[in-house]
């Protein structure tokens, strides 16, 4: 029972991720904002929504290993895996501006968490001051550099719901979103304390894998749809806040720690963002053999977090 109900609180916090961006989307351009605004709130925030929540849940209920363990096995499995299967279905191209900026800018914000990590052992709020600092200067960016990008996105987003209707999907996302959250924490933990697996364990895999859904759905349709020229620049948007926000906005709740040896796994956070640079480098694009090796990187890291338990 408490695998279907970590399943379905996963479910429900896409779902409510998904009402809360449709419904804003709609509502601000039905009444004028920019589309720049509504760019960085659907580009950028929308497929981090469900890490953001369901590590603000675990913060705030004291399971700080999942709230750590959420992000860094999102931020793997997103190179890794939704990356890498986008990759071998179809070589997927990388934008200047992602190489040259976006790019070095999550490898960055990696750096700075290992860093502050492996100070202490821990994030404090004093780290996540740093983190939200950072987070102004890449939302600096995007608002000066990425307009393009963001209006690209956008081209297909209409207000075509009423207010009413955009009010109730708003709500009725965030209140999905919490209650989604919740759900699939509360039952990660239960299943953690069952089978004497360690909280970091259901962060890096469970709970990292389903909340990484969104990504996951988009590297697949954009794809399909021949549409993956801004499918790198999302995933790297959406590292980038999974550390910088949701690591930042969670250390407010309590120092972070982690219930098992960290060590491989930030090494492999590194390496997959690292390598991320060296192949959209060396031909603006990252081809199907670089996707394999992608994939096989996060088979192996899986495979690890699954010995480890």
């Amino acid at each position: 029972m408490a695998f279907l109900l970590t399943a379905l609180g996963i479910a429900i916090l896409v779902i409510g991720a998904n009402w809360l961006v449709t419904g804003a989307s709609s509502l601000a351009l039905t009444l004028g904002i920019s589309k720049l605004i509504v760019g960085l709130s659907v580009v950028a925030f929308g497929t981090s929504l469900p890490e953001l929540v369901s590590s603000l849940v675990s913060a705030s209920k004291g399971y700080s290993s999942i709230a750590i363990s959420n992000v860094v096995g999102s931020n793997i499995a997103n190179v890794g895996l939704c990356l890498g299967l986008a990759a071998v279905l179809r070589a997927v191209p990388v934008k200047r501006s992602t190489v040259r900026s976006e790019i070095p800018f999550m490898i960055l914000a990696t750096i700075s968490f290992i860093s502050l990590f492996l100070k202490n052992y821990y994030l404090s709020w004093h780290d996540g001051v740093v983190f939200l600092s950072f987070m102004v200067i890449f939302m600096y960016y995007l608002i000066t550099s990425a307009k393009e990008v963001v209006e690209e996105e956008l081209e297909e987003i209409k207000p075509q719901k009423s207010v009413a209707v955009s009010l109730l999907m708003i709500v009725g996302g965030i209140l999905a979103l919490w209650f989604g959250g919740d759900l699939a924490i509360e039952n990660a933990v239960k299943i953690a304390e069952t089978f004497g697996l360690s909280q970091a364990f259901i962060g890096l895999t469970v709970i990292a894998v389903g909340t990484s859904l969104p990504e996951l759905v988009v590297s697949i349709v954009s794809t399909a749809k021949k549409e993956s020229d801004i499918l790198v620049g999302n995933i790297v948007g959406s590292n980038v806040f999974n550390i910088l926000l949701i690591l930042g906005v969670s250390s407010f709740f309590g120092r972070l720690t982690v219930d098992v040896n960290y060590s491989v796994d930030l090494w492999f956070l590194f390496i997959t963002s690292a390598l991320l640079l060296v192949f959209a480098v060396s031909r603006r694009r990252i081809s199907r053999f670089e996707g394999a090796v992608f994939l096989i990187i996060y088979s192996v890291y899986v495979y690890f977090v699954v010995l480890r338990g």
